[in-house]
């Protein structure tokens, strides 16, 4: 017989409460059984014999099967016992003419759910409803319960990862890697085919940077990857704190195509969890197309767990990062504290071992000393506490640069600064018959004017002490377009130095010229530490027998 002749008329809508397939050469027996069931609301398929009926069970996935016994081809046992090698057995109900108790012991063996005799007056018309209810509530409980130890062995699993991947997370201190561990692990967590890491600039809340990704793309540079407040659904959820999950991504005005052009990957579901860290949002987790095609509830728990606990993690890195950096910074400043104490020790010494020294002569022989003897006790005195006060003055100048946590960054006009340094070292200039030259104009720069001040007016001493004889000093600039910045030197006529140029702006150092004299000293170091605060650099290009050029940068003006 055509199956589809025997399933003709058969209702399979969505309303009935079950589909059963009863396999059954008795057209008149398989006319009675349908009618029953279908007046119980079950939809119902007939097939004529066994190998019909496995051919149909391969087709359909049945609620329940019923079997007669006495089959052609393939008895009732034959068919049982082909349905149990598969993976998935339905209910099954043997329905049969004869009574025979090895017969239903088999059956049961093979996993029959019951065994009803037939009988001659159809009895087990009535009892088929019953049998079938019965069939299909136990079936329902088995998967019910096989479903809820699926979901234990999942969340298990699940705890035993997130355990693993915690610890991952709180074993570095490296803020890439703990990045790069949540990304892989969510994509393990929600197989989902990629994930990515947004982080705010921790000291600049302009762009979302993209500091890892999962799976890594050749095209997907990373440098590349950044986004402005609200932009794309990462975007939103930075600004916003709130989770997103999409099913189509495409579909959402939110979503950006910048990051599907530059991964060059289609992006289709999509969640993204903001990254919260003692109650702000340090950044955006975000994952792309979940492979069976949207992200469950479950995947979003998941999500923000493993987000909150690497959050967490990047914010005690970065805490322990800046620690360690203060730790180093305090370490350099004990380190340039001794060098300096040592450095105005020895400044200090000398001028004012003479200044004690010709006080005390003034003292105990000032009616011995002639007019002239007591002037030149009294130039030295004075000559020797300028000394000093001119020491003071650089650590007070020091002290200023280190103290202050900030300062006016502005255009500063060179020419009027470099006018004012030279006006301040006249009499010195005169007296050492120094010759300056300098560039018809300046560049303008940013800086901050009386610390660019004192950076000249150390660079163009030294060049006069330290100089020919005549000191000959040339001023100039060179601009460092592709950097943004210009490198203003003073070149002098001496001898070179002999020193490392890298040491010379250290405090403890002090330089030695090829002619034997000795300085740059405490002045250079106060240089570095200035220049340094207006982000620029210091340095020196010397030559022994052809002079030395001493150059700082500032970043060109705005």
């Amino acid at each position: 017989m055509n199956p589809e002749k025997v399933m003709e008329g058969v209702p399979t809508s969505p309303q009935y409460r079950a589909r059963i397939l009863y396999m059954e050469d008795d057209n008149m027996a398989a006319l009675l059984f349908r009618r029953r069931l279908e007046h119980e609301g079950y939809a119902v398929d007939v097939a004529v014999d066994g190998e019909m009926g496995l051919a149909m069970c391969a087709e359909v996935d049945y609620d329940l099967i019923a079997l007669d016994y006495n089959m052609p081809k393939l008895d009732g046992i034959s068919v049982l016992r082909e349905l149990n090698q598969r993976e998935e057995m339905p209910p099954v109900v043997i329905i049969t003419a004869q009574n025979d108790t090895a017969t239903a012991v088999e059956a049961m063996r093979l996993g029959a759910y019951d065994y009803l005799v037939k009988g001659t007056n159809a009895a087990y018309l009535l009892l088929l409803p019953g049998v079938i209810e019965r069939a299909l509530e136990k079936r329902r409980l088995e998967l019910d319960q096989q479903s809820t130890i699926e979901a234990l062995h999942t969340q298990n699993r699940n705890l035993a990862l997130l355990n693993r991947v915690a610890q991952s997370l709180t074993s570095t201190l490296d803020v890439d890697e703990i990045a790069l561990t949540l990304v892989k692990s969510i994509s393990e967590f929600t197989d989902t085919e990629g994930s990515s890491v947004w982080l705010w600039d921790p000291t600049h809340l302009d762009f979302l940077h993209c500091v890892a990704i999962y799976p890594q793309r050749e095209s997907a540079e990373l440098a590349e990857m950044a986004l402005s407040p609200g932009e794309g659904i990462a975007g939103w959820v930075a600004q916003h704190g709130e989770s997103v999950v999409l099913d189509d991504a495409n579909a959402d005005p939110r979503h950006s195509r910048l990051g599907d052009r530059k991964l060059q990957y289609p992006i289709r579901s999509l969640m993204a969890v903001p990254l919260r860290a003692r109650d702000k949002i340090i950044g955006v987790l975000e994952l792309v197309n979940n492979r069976h095609g949207r992200y469950s509830p479950n995947d979003q728990v998941l999500a923000e767990t493993l987000a909150s606990s690497a959050a967490i993690a990047i914010e005690n890195a970065r805490l322990f990062s800046n620690l360690r950096e203060r730790t180093e910074e305090l370490q350099v400043r004990n380190e340039e504290l001794d060098a300096f104490a040592h450095t105005v020790a020895h400044d200090l010494k000398t001028p004012l071992a003479l200044v004690m020294g010709f006080g005390e002569m003034l003292r105990d022989s000032y009616d011995l000393l002639q007019p002239q003897e007591i002037e030149m006790y009294l130039s030295h005195i004075i000559d020797n506490s300028t000394r000093m006060n001119h020491i003071i003055e650089a650590l007070l100048l020091l002290a200023g640069v280190r103290g202050m946590q900030a300062v006016t960054v502005d255009a500063v006009d060179m020419g009027d600064i470099v006018q004012e340094v030279l006006n301040r070292l006249d009499f010195t200039l005169k007296q050492a018959n120094a010759i300056v030259t300098l560039p018809v104009e300046w560049p303008e720069v940013m800086g901050y004017g009386p610390w660019v001040e004192e950076v000249w007016y150390n660079y163009i001493l030294n060049g006069v002490k330290y100089g020919g004889s005549p000191p000959t000093l040339e001023l100039g600039y060179d601009v460092l377009s592709s950097k943004g910045l210009v490198r203003f030197w003073v070149l002098d006529n001496g001898s070179g130095l002999t020193v490392d140029p890298e040491h010379l702006f250290k405090p403890m150092v002090r330089g030695t010229n090829v002619g034997g004299r000795s300085g740059h000293g405490l002045g250079l170091s106060i240089v570095k530490r200035i220049v340094e605060r207006l982000q620029g650099t210091v340095g020196v290009e010397s030559t022994p027998g052809q002079g030395s050029k001493f150059y700082f940068t500032l970043p060109v003006a705005e």
